[in-house]
């Protein structure tokens, strides 16, 4: 099983509600600690209340919220979406999203729009929450405790240093080299990050769904960055 994690996106669709009866993934599907469920829980909550943060009041899958209208899957939208979005669904790939509203969300997690950030700029210009500070102790355990939990065979970061710094923080990929992991990270940089990402993603993407995933592993090093 591959593990994908990919920033969320500052545009959001949350126009195609969950299906009565449809698969959701809650946080204990993914964390076994009940204390960090708490933490995650509890800073979610601080952060949506703030009215700042623009809480919408429609529920769709997380996958839906960023992949429908965020400019690094743009490529997926044209190629993969659905194949994707079953595979999800069958849990062949699990999926998560960073996030400056949820911390880190599952793709079949339900989510709302909202409006946070963790960088510092982008939050002061908005008038939106900056909320890494927030997520700083938490968030990299949380990472960890998910990689220790799935166990998958290959994991896949992907995002700007906003967001890829948590996972960069993370015991797996401190010490991904004497794990033995195969743990890879493509960091944007600039307002074209989501665009270069993109493309990138999407041969991700179609290796997974064509079963060579091991001519993606070979070609791109553990860190690249734009």
């Amino acid at each position: 099983m591959d593990l994908i994690i990919t920033s969320c996106s500052a545009r959001k669709d949350d126009t195609i509600p969950i299906p009565n009866g449809s698969k959701t993934v809650p946080p204990r599907y993914y964390l076994k600690d009940e204390e960090l469920i708490r933490h995650l829980k509890g800073i979610r909550h601080q952060i949506f209340r703030d009215p700042r943060a623009r809480l919408g009041t429609q529920t769709t899958y997380a996958f839906d919220l960023y992949v429908r209208a965020g400019n690094a899957y743009k490529d997926l939208r044209e190629h993969n979406y659905q194949p994707l979005k079953s595979m999800l669904f069958l849990g062949k790939i699990e999926w998560f999203f960073l996030s400056g509203g949820y911390g880190i969300i599952n793709a079949l997690e339900p989510a709302k729009k909202y409006q946070a950030t963790f960088n510092r700029n982008i939050a002061y210009q908005k008038n939106i929450p900056f909320t890494a500070n927030l997520w700083k102790e938490t968030l990299p355990k949380i990472c960890d405790e998910i990689i220790s939990k799935l166990n998958p065979g290959h994991v896949y970061a992907f995002g700007s240093r906003d967001y890829t710094n948590f996972i960069k923080q993370t015991h797996f990929w401190r010490n991904r080299d004497s794990l033995k992991i195969c743990f890879k990270m493509f960091e944007s940089t600039g307002s074209a990050g989501p665009y270069w990402l993109s493309p990138i993603l999407n041969e991700l993407l179609n290796s997974i769904l064509r079963g060579n995933i091991n001519t993606f592993n070979k070609k791109h090093a553990p860190f690249v960055k734009q």
